[in-house]
């Protein structure tokens, strides 16, 4: 097969690849100045908290990142070695449901859920003074499909961008566009508008085209509704009475419940992007 023929296939390819992608909606936020009303989005102080404190001594993440030249540089190492820590498995749960023991379940050889990866990975962040959030997503149908209508990532608040990027630890990728890292609402407007000019990357360099634009299609139908905690601290303070906040695309009905048959309680609904993309603060520090 000489390479001219080679390179028509693999056009072919990606066009099929593209032409069956899932169907996504674009969706609208209201972009004024945030709600003062709201609470501001708390993490932990790596100094001070000895969750933080002890998980960075048993897996030396300090060490690991040492050689890193920025913040971003600091998040593709622990998105990779927390990737590299168990096989994706589908329904199996810890006992526990924090970073030190799903690590020590994992090491036993134990394998979990997006959800895991999404805590590990957010507390690896926060030990290493890169504030951090486990991202839930969801697809419009949240309410009515009996199942497959979640997926957890991170998000992560790299201080020299001064803005949140999108980390899915279950896949081991960040996605890039024009060289900018995106955050996930960034992400959803560039997969109906730019979906083949986005690049994947991690440790290891960037995705191929067709992997990529397969994971990109896989991920596009749960980038609707998006929900994170205000306060991921040890203290888990709640604002007017609520731990969660929710942003919802304007229009769009406010979900009270997942796939059927779980309520979904404790939620501050939000249109306004501004307030789900606050800058963090840090517990005992004034930034």
């Amino acid at each position: 097969m000489n390479k001219i023929t080679t390179l028509l296939i693999i056009g072919v390819l990606l066009t099929s690849c593209v032409s069956k992608q899932n169907p996504i909606t674009e969706i609208e936020f209201n972009k004024e100045a945030e709600n003062e009303s709201l609470c501001d989005l708390t993490f932990p102080n790596p100094k001070t908290n000895s969750e933080l404190i002890e998980l960075n001594k048993k897996y030396k993440l300090d060490e690991l990142t040492s050689n890193a030249k920025s913040d971003i540089e600091k998040a593709m190492i622990l998105l990779d070695w927390t990737n590299s820590r168990w096989s994706h498995n589908g329904t199996n749960q810890p006992k526990k449901n924090n970073a030190l023991n799903i690590l020590k379940e994992a090491k036993e050889g134990k394998n979990f859920r997006c959800v895991e990866y999404g805590t590990v990975l957010s507390a690896t962040l926060n030990s290493n003074g890169i504030p951090a959030r486990i991202l839930g997503l969801k697809t419009k149908e949240i309410e009515k499909a009996k199942s497959g209508a979640g997926h957890v990532v991170t998000e992560a608040y790299i201080s020299d961008l001064k803005k949140w990027i999108f980390l899915d630890p279950q896949i081991n990728y960040i996605p890039f566009l024009n060289g900018i890292p995106l955050n996930a609402i960034e992400y959803q407007n560039a997969i109906i508008h730019h979906r083949t000019e986005i690049k994947l990357r991690n440790l290891n360099g960037k995705f191929n085209q067709w992997k990529a634009l397969s994971k990109i299609n896989w991920v596009s139908k749960y980038l609707f509704y998006f929900d994170t905690r205000f306060d991921t601290s040890e203290k888990r303070m709640k604002c007017n009475g609520k731990s969660k906040i929710m942003l919802v695309p304007i229009g769009e009905k406010k979900p009270t419940i997942s796939q059927i048959k779980h309520k979904i309680e404790n939620c501050i609904y939000t249109n306004n992007i501004k307030d789900f993309y606050k800058k963090p603060k840090t517990v005992g520090n004034n930034q």
